[in-house]
Order: structure tokens, then sequence, then C-alpha cells
């Protein structure tokens, strides 16, 4: 059975998702989320969000098949407890995050950023960020009075994005003409 978390709530980070069940005995797939897909393993400590509650789960063993990642955990022991996890966000708490160099920043700081132009327009803010092989693109909601929209800007650092600064929350960039 799967513990409810009863410490203090903190601060949560997702790095992956539970896919459907695989097998009968338990085995889940999962999406993981972290820049090497792999690492997700490195993390002990995962929850799973459900329905506002979160709950623990330890990982035993796990295997790749191709492309795809099927995880056996302590706590769920069939293919019927398993499929009531289909599509949950798998978390940790965000101080388990390694501690990062100088001008290295998560994802999750970057959203929430306001994006402004050389001459210091405000442009909008930074609503999410998509991944797409080549580089990652950021979403960014216009700060347009008539018919606020959305930009997908490329993160192309030096080239497009000339300034980040996470702790005051401000990127700036620079558009072609």
């Amino acid at each position: 059975m799967l513990k409810k978390q009863n410490k203090k709530q903190k601060s949560k980070v997702i790095i992956g998702k539970i896919g459907s069940p695989y097998g009968i005995l338990g085995w889940i797939s999962i999406f993981s989320f972290t820049q090497k897909k792999k690492n997700i393993f490195a993390y002990n400590f995962w929850k799973i969000k459900k329905e506002k509650k979160y709950f623990d789960i330890t990982v035993i063993k796990w295997k790749r098949k191709k492309n795809k990642f099927y995880v056996k955990t302590k706590e769920i022991k069939d293919r019927t407890h398993a499929s009531q996890f289909t599509n949950c966000n798998i978390l940790i708490d965000e101080i388990n995050l390694p501690i990062l160099k100088n001008n290295e920043y998560y994802w999750k700081d970057i959203i929430n950023c306001e994006v402004y132009n050389l001459d210091n327009y405000k442009i909008g803010y930074v609503i999410n960020l998509i991944e797409n092989g080549c580089y990652d693109i950021l979403v960014i909601k216009t700060n347009l009075k008539k018919n606020k929209k959305i930009m997908f800007i490329p993160f192309i650092e030096k080239k497009i994005i000339k300034y980040v600064n996470i702790n005051k929350k401000i990127i700036k960039i620079e558009l072609a003409n």
C-alpha cells in the first residue's frame, strides 16, 4: 500500500510521469523528464501525486526495453493497483536536486521569468518550456494589451537569449528584425 506523506509540504519538482501497467506483477512504465532519461533513477525518494495527495514510492527494480523504462516498486503489487496511478506525476523534493554551477539553472527556475527586449520593453513572461531536440523553446505569454497571445522563442544563448538573472526572474532577448 502507498503511504500518504504526512510531513510538512516541501517544494516539489516533477521528474517524470507514470504510464500504463506492464505485465500482471505491478510493473509500471514511466516517462522520464530528466535531461538524461536514465538520471531519473538517481533520485531515491519518489513521490506520486494523485488527487492532490502525495504518496511515497520506492523503486526496487527497473529495466529498459528499447526507449522505454519499466519500474517495479515496493508499494505496487499487481496490475490493478498499478492502473490506478496511470498518468500520475513522479515528483521529488526540490532539496534533492543537485546544486548547479554558476550560470546554470533548472527549467522550473525559468518559469514566470519576465522577458524583456534589449530596450527594456517588457514582452511578457515565461509560462512553459518545450524541448524539441535541437534547442529548448520558451513559451511566453505576451504583454500586449489587445489579444494576449503566446509567443515561442528559441532558447539559444548568446544569439537570442542575451541575459538571464534567475534571482531577479528576468530574461533579456534580442529578436531579429
